[in-house]
């Protein structure tokens, strides 16, 4: 039986939604206008492995024809700070300032940059820079665009071909014939359960994608407004009642932090170097929760200020704690989530596309936040040891919490530095690596039972952040390579396994337990997780 797929984080609508969004009535008159229609890629750069920007990585003609059966599909609008200018420069050196003045929003080349490096079209490049661009308007406008096709069959999709001269001499037809798994599918259909039965009819079916929705950046209430005056917090808890009453179908939980201040909870440092050019993403960076952010993880997750469940506030909205700073997850589970567990209300921490950090507590990331250049690694120079990884202090939270931990699958996230980015580490030997650190972390924790400790097989699947810009694993830049990356999986785990000092594999007697083991973090993990959890 071929074996299934679910991927924790990802953006299956994203590249035609920031493409079609501004010109909706052209697309459909085309009868483009849908999250099927695949936006012709440069095949060049998904041979190559480069940076998923130019091709898509999990469209969903991708990811039916990888057979991902479960996707959680993240609502992300925009970070204004992607097309705006700096309003400091964040260098002294005379060649940054240069390239910093002459990027600004104000002049074009900030949007060339934007429509060559990120491949989103003028027209929504100009609407995002505007006064008009409104995140929670945003928001709405994705929901209803990823809403529009939950439960149709489609006989098949369309094919949309960018620029003028791709369109003179390209056939969309030849191209769907020569690369069909990446361009074509017929008699496909995904689904948005609106309730827990909907949800166990959806995920037995196997011609159905069973997609579960999710929210990255709080931002997306239109938190930014709350430092200019323009919006109370009172109304930003009305929009969290509005997505929780009047949704149609559930979010299954939000990614709080995200690249930026919204003013709700600090953000980990995420952008390399050379970004600092043209981002400055240092407000509020690295710091803890505000008291509006407290109120509105509180809400989210449907609980008083006593941390007792309110049915007023609705249903629970789980926390995702990627992004989230090493001051916000350490206050996260001092506060709220050790508390609530004391008194038998678990709340799984999610952590949906991270690396190992190899740091051991939030309080030594706190500490190394000077030390988070480019290349910094812990000492054992495998982990990328940036805050915005999960330490082991983040594993055993998972396990106790019965959470679940996402494998990002950028490059960079897990540890490829300058100096092996072309070793053969930067394929499945990076991928075990991660997933064995976080393993032995949760196995060597005294402070987790041994019941607890063979758990964290459990709490892992992958998250690979596809659609959302990353520099993926060298042999595996879309879904369509989930099941090499298995096999590869597979044989990694059989070669290790046969280590008597490996304790943490002890319980693999087999070559059928490694598979089953792989069909667990492959898919069946995120399927019992989202079981287990899902609202209504």
């Amino acid at each position: 039986m071929k074996r299934k797929f679910s991927d924790l984080h990802c953006h299956n609508h994203m590249r035609a939604h920031l493409h079609m969004q501004q010109r909706k009535e052209v697309y459909e008159k085309k009868d483009e206008f849908s999250p099927w229609t695949v936006i012709s890629s440069n095949r060049a750069g998904y041979v190559k492995g480069k940076m998923g920007a130019s091709y898509s990585q999990c469209d969903l003609v991708k990811t039916w024809n990888g057979n991902v059966r479960l996707t959680f599909n993240s609502l992300y609008p925009l970070e204004r700070q992607f097309v705006l200018g700096l309003d400091k420069l964040n260098t002294s050196d005379l060649l940054n300032i240069s390239i910093g003045v002459c990027t600004h929003d104000k002049l074009p080349l900030r949007d060339l940059i934007q429509m060559f490096y990120m491949r989103i079209p003028k027209q929504t490049v100009d609407y995002v820079q505007s006064k008009n661009y409104d995140y929670w308007n945003s928001l709405n406008r994705e929901f209803e665009f990823v809403l529009m096709d939950s439960g149709k069959m489609i006989e098949s999709n369309k094919i949309h071909t960018t620029g003028v001269l791709r369109r003179l001499f390209e056939s969309e037809k030849k191209r769907a014939s020569k690369f069909s798994n990446e361009l074509w599918v017929e008699n496909a259909r995904y689904l948005i359960p609106d309730s827990k039965n909907t949800l166990e009819k959806s995920l037995q079916k196997e011609d159905e994608i069973t997609m579960i929705l999710t929210i990255e950046g709080s931002h997306a209430l239109g938190t930014d407004l709350l430092e200019k005056g323009k919006i109370s917090i009172d109304e930003i808890s009305s929009r969290i009642q509005i997505i929780k009453n009047d949704w149609t179908v559930p979010v299954f939980f939000i990614t709080f932090s995200h690249h930026f201040n919204n003013n709700l909870c600090g953000h980990a440092h995420s952008i390399p170097d050379k970004g600092k050019i043209l981002l400055n993403q240092g407000n509020n960076m690295n710091k803890g929760f505000t008291d509006h952010g407290t109120r509105v993880v509180l809400e989210l997750l449907g609980l008083d200020k006593n941390l007792q469940k309110d049915p007023k506030l609705g249903y629970r909205i789980l926390i995702d704690v990627k992004h989230m700073s090493a001051c916000g997850r350490q206050e996260y589970y001092d506060q709220i989530i050790k508390p609530c567990l004391a008194k038998g209300d678990k709340i799984p921490v999610i952590a949906s596309h991270c690396g190992f950090s190899g740091i051991k507590t939030l309080q030594n990331h706190i500490d190394f936040f000077h030390k988070e250049k480019d290349d910094y690694s812990d000492v054992s120079k495998k982990f990328n040891a940036w805050n915005i990884n999960v330490c082991e202090e983040d594993i055993e939270m998972i396990v106790k919490t019965d959470g679940l931990f996402g494998l990002s699958f950028d490059q960079r996230i897990l540890g490829i530095t300058k100096e092996n980015k072309k070793s053969k580490r930067n394929g499945i030997e990076l991928l075990w690596d991660n997933i064995e650190g976080i393993a032995k972390s949760a196995y060597a924790n005294p402070d987790l039972s041994e019941e607890e400790k063979s758990k964290i097989w459990k709490c892992m699947t992958l998250g690979t952040d596809f659609e959302g810009l990353i520099d993926p694993i060298d042999h595996y830049p879309t879904v369509l390579e989930f099941e090499i990356f298995s096999n590869n999986l597979v044989f990694k785990i059989e070669q290790a396994r046969k280590d008597p000092e490996a304790k943490h594999l002890a319980h693999l007697k087999s070559r059928e337990d490694t598979e089953a083991l792989v069909d667990d973090f492959c898919y069946n993990n995120a399927e019992a997780f989202v079981r287990a959890n899902y609202p209504r």
